[in-house]
Parts: structure tokens; C-alpha cells; sequence
């Protein structure tokens, strides 16, 4: 239940218990009339305190009755406070033949009508008029034109209070609509979605089950929004929500995150089912038509996927949109038109540690975050070095520990950068000797920064020595052939493949064909000769620079 819907339930509740104060009050005023006669003849004390002690009485009651079963079965709880009221209403006027009290009948119609509108007011109306149909049967009454106004004011009542009250519920829940729900795609807006991952993250916790969301982005929409104008890309945000939309509505809901991002809640899945969900939505854009889509690359408009789950890969909603946008940008890096699960090294190495290594081994991820904020041009360039290590390294059956090491150690080189400001990280032209220097001592630095977590120890030569070159020109000190460890060798070599066919300050990007012919004109200087080998095996089997990088 939202702020508005609880803001409504109070002030109705506080309209109810004004009637039910007024109605009680003219019902403690019957009682004494009835009870006068037989019991209190003429004191007027004790029928005073009757009236005021009758309707306190019952308002107590009603009100914590209401209270305890406020969220169990309301609409039959208060039917049964209704029931009960009106039997005891009929019984003391089958005593009392003053027809104005009649009109307390009216109760259960004005409270009903108010909390559940016209329908359950129609209810009480009838039962109302039965009740003074009884009445009239026990009198033997014959003129009936008061009890027939009684009986029109009972169903006017049911039909002003209950319509009025279903208007204003129509109005609310269109208003709430229209705030809930974004203008130009028809989806679920910023500020609704993150109302629907508090609810779903609340029962979440309390089922023990899983969250799991999508973050999806278009491809190159900046470039068609700037080749066809805002109103063709409004028209492309609008096609891509409904396509979404058809693809979860039946597990999920599906919000726009901002600009040309979506964001897609899967309560009760799994990641893996997420990531199922996120590959047919891919495939289900990739396949649509979309005019003048063939001006991107590749001819077909495409979106980026990144899935993440809780609690697989989180502890709560923050970091869970952390990692479904890390997952995002990892997919869209690597390989655009790609659905990515979120995984992460630092998060596998996290769980082995304790303590003080722990907290060592987070301030790095967060340093790591630093350096590719202040590198442009390098963002997501560890993860795709540490891919490009990682398959080099199983088509060289390293063991299992000397994987982690170079995974590690390749997800961390570039720590040291840290040290370095952000004008010579991107630096378009050349670098004088002191910067360059400053660039050069970036190993050792990073290397000094890892070395006091004990848990990763095998990765610090990796840090240190992966700029050193096969024939001994590298630095930072000169080491030659298998001096350098083999993890240092091969990062040397993945760092440099990605160098080359990535954007860079002070280097021209080359293609992948350029790439592996300037790796094999250094084979034996630059690079290990055997760790080259393995590349090109890997980059044949792969045949693409994308997938290299994502498998």
C-alpha cells in the first residue's frame, strides 16, 4: 500500500468514526428510551450517563475489533460489526414506536458505502429496509409513508455516499497512473520502479525467494537520435518498450530507467532465468524492424542486456542495480548486441577472505573504479584483458591457481595508475621523460598496493612484471625470457592486444588483422613465443576480436 492509498484509508477512517460517534450516540438515546419505563423511571442521572457510557462503549469495541482485524478479512469483519449493530438497532424499535429513530438504520449504509462504495451499500439498504419491514410487521402498523421515506433516504445514501466514494477512487487511481507511468513509452517510470523494487525487495526477504533485474540499453541510439531527430527516437523508445514489454508482462514489469535505458523487475527468478528472459528480448529487437536501422552498424537496431540477482549477487537493492549496471556495461564493452550475467573475480576472491584482506581487497575495486573514471579511455579494458589472460591460459593448462593468480593479477595491473593524475592519463600527445616515467613506475606501484593481501600474494609478480619484454627491453627491470613469470608473460601480451585495438590517448587503434600481425613481428622480442602461439590458436578458434573477448 502506497503513501497516497494510506493518507485516503486514514482520512476515511476518521469520516467513519465521526458517523459511527453520532449514530452510537443517537443509539445510546434509544436504549434509555426503551430501558426507561421498566428500570430507570424518572432518573435522569443514570440515563444521562446511559447515552454518554452507550456510544464509548461501543466505539471501544467496534474500534478494536476493527483494530486487531484491520489486515484479515476487513470487508467481513466489518460486515459482521454491521450485522450485529443492526439486529440490536431492530430489536430496541420493535419497542419504540417514535419513527425518527428509524433513521438509525442508516449507519451500517453511510460506513459501508464510504469504505466499499456503492455495491456493498446497496447491501445494507436492503437489509435496512428489511429491518423496518420487520419493525412494522411487530407493530402492526398501517401507514407506511414515513417508513417509506426512511426506506428512499436508506438507498439515496447507498447511492450518493458509494458513488462519491468510487468517483473519488477512479480519479485517484488515474492520477496515481499518470504518475506512475511514462508518457512517451507506456512503461513504468524512474520514480515507479524504485517504489516496485522496495515492495518486491520487502516480500522478497520475507519468502527467502529471488529478485532478479534486467538493465537494457539501445545500441548506438545516440547516433540514429542525431541522424533522424528526437521524434524518430522517441518513436524507437516507444517500439523498444512494447517489445519489452510483451516479452515480461506475464513475469515481470517493465520500467524506462532514463533516456534510451529500460530496466525490467523479474520477481521470484533466479538469475539464470533472467538471463533467459534478457536473451529473448535481444533477439526478439534484433529481429524487428525498425526504419532506418540500416545506418547502424551491423543494419539492425540492437540492445545491451546486463542481468543481476538477489540475493545470488547482492545484499540489497543498491548494490543490486550496481551490478545489473556493471553487468550492462560489460556487455555493451565487450561485445554490443550481448546479454551479460553478472560475475565478478573480486567477489569469488571476497568469499575466501576475512577481516582486514577483505576490507584491503574492496578499497581496490573501488580504487580500480577510480582509475578507469579517470581514464576514459581504458574503461572495462581489465575485464577484457583479464578474458583475453584467462583463455591463454587454459590453452597453456596452467593449473587451477595460477589462473586465479593471472586473473587476478589482470584485473588489478592497472591499479597502480592510481598514482598517476588524469592530464597524463590522457594526455593526447606525446609524453615528456618525467611523465613517462611516472607512467612507467605504475607496476611497481600497483604491485606494493596488492602486496599486503596475503590471500592474492601470487599475483603481485604478475602486477609487477607484466611490462617486461621477452628479450629483456622492458622495465621495470629489465628481466629476459622465463626470468619472468609466465602469468607476467602472458598479461604482457593480452595487455598489448587490447592496447592496440582499443581507443587510446597516445595510440591509433588498429584492427584485429593489424593486431596479430605487429604481435607476431615481436614474437621473441616483446612477447613469449609460446604464449603468442596460444593467442593466435585462441583467436583462430574464436575468428572475432568480440568473441575473444567474451568467452
Amino acid at each position: 500500500m502506497n503513501r497516497i492509498e494510506l493518507l485516503r484509508d486514514k482520512k476515511l477512517d476518521e469520516y467513519v468514526f465521526i458517523s459511527q460517534v453520532l449514530f452510537l450516540l443517537l443509539a445510546g438515546i434509544l436504549l434509555v428510551r426503551v430501558w426507561e419505563p421498566a428500570v430507570m423511571a424518572d432518573n435522569t442521572l443514570y440515563k444521562n450517563i446511559l447515552i454518554l457510557v452507550f456510544p464509548i462503549l461501543g466505539l471501544i469495541l467496534v474500534r478494536g475489533i476493527e483494530k486487531s482485524w484491520y489486515n484479515y478479512k476487513r470487508l467481513k469483519v466489518d460486515n459482521v460489526i454491521n450485522a450485529v449493530y443492526l439486529v440490536c438497532i431492530v430489536f430496541l424499535l420493535t419497542y419504540e414506536r417514535e419513527s425518527f429513530f428509524k433513521f438509525l438504520l442508516l449507519m451500517p449504509v453511510v460506513v459501508s458505502s464510504l469504505q466499499y462504495g456503492t455495491k456493498v451499500g446497496y447491501y445494507w439498504a436492503l437489509f435496512g429496509s428489511l429491518g423496518i419491514v420487520i419493525i412494522d410487521y411487530i407493530h402492526s402498523a398501517t401507514q407506511m409513508d414515513v417508513d417509506i421515506l426512511v426506506i428512499g433516504v436508506l438507498w439515496l445514501f447507498a447511492w450518493l455516499l458509494g458513488k462519491m466514494s468510487e468517483t473519488e477512487l477512479e480519479v485517484r487511481e488515474e492520477l496515481q497512473r499518470l504518475a506512475a507511468i511514462d508518457g512517451l513509452t507506456g512503461v513504468y517510470n524512474h520514480r515507479s520502479f524504485y517504489d516496485f523494487l522496495d515492495e518486491y525487495m520487502t516480500k522478497t526477504k520475507k519468502t527467502q525467494k529471488s529478485l532478479t533485474l534486467i538493465m537494457l540499453d539501445a545500441d548506438f541510439f545516440k547516433y540514429y537520435n542525431d541522424a533522424y531527430g528526437h521524434q524518430k527516437g522517441d518513436e524507437v523508445l516507444h517500439t523498444l518498450a512494447t517489445l519489452i514489454n510483451d516479452e515480461i508482462k506475464e513475469v515481470g514489469l517493465c520500467a524506462r530507467y532514463g533516456g534510451d535505458e529500460f530496466a525490467v523487475l523479474l520477481p521470484g527468478c533466479e538469475g539464470k532465468v533472467g538471463l533467459k528472459i534478457g536473451e529473448k528480448i535481444r533477439k526478439r529487437v534484433e529481429e524487428s524492424e525498425f526504419e532506418g536501422a540500416k545506418i547502424l552498424p551491423g543494419g539492425r537496431f540492437t540492445v545491451s542486456v546486463g542481468v543481476a540477482s538477489f540475493p545470488e549477487h547482492c545484499e540489497d537493492k543498491e548494490h543490486l542495480i550496481q551490478k545489473a549496471d556493471e553487468a550492462l556495461y560489460k556487455a555493451k564493452h565487450t561485445k554490443a548486441n550481448k546479454v551479460e550475467l553478472y560475475y565478478s573475480v573480486f567477489d569469488e576472491i571476497g568469499h575466501s577472505l576475512q577481516g582486514k584482506e577483505r576490507d584491503l581487497l574492496n578499497s581496490m575495486r573501488t580504487l580500480l573504479m577510480v582509475v578507469n573514471a579517470k581514464d576514459r579511455y581504458t574503461y572495462g579494458h581489465s575485464e577484457r584483458v583479464m578474458q583475453y589472460a584467462l583463455q591463454i591460459g587454459k590453452k597453456m593448462t596452467m593449473w587451477e591457481w595460477e589462473i586465479q593468480n593471472l586473473m587476478i593479477g589482470a584485473l588489478l595491473h592497472d591499479i597502480g595508475k592510481i598514482e598517476i593524475t588524469r592530464e597524463i592519463l590522457n594526455k593526447p600527445g606525446k609524453l615528456t621523460a618525467s611523465e613517462w616515467q611516472a607512467i612507467r613506475q605504475h607496476s611497481v606501484w600497483g604491485a606494493d598496493m596488492i602486496r599486503p593481501v596475503t590471500s592474492i600474494s601470487g599475483a603481485v609478480d604478475v602486477v609487477l612484471y607484466h611490462h617486461e619484454n621477452y628479450d629483456g627491453t622492458g622495465y621495470p627491470y629489465s628481466l629476459k625470457a622465463n626470468d619472468i613469470p609466465l602469468g607476467a608473460r602472458i598479461l604482457r601480451l593480452a595487455d598489448s592486444f587490447d592496447a592496440m585495438t582499443s581507443t587510446r590517448p597516445y595510440k591509433k587503434t588498429v584492427s584485429l588483422e593489424g593486431a596479430i600481425q605487429d604481435i607476431i613481428m615481436h614474437k621473441g622480442t616483446f612477447y613469449d613465443p609460446d604464449v603468442v602461439d596460444a593467442f593466435i590458436e585462441h583467436l583462430e578458434e574464436t575468428k572475432n576480436l568480440s568473441e575473444a573477448a567474451s568467452l
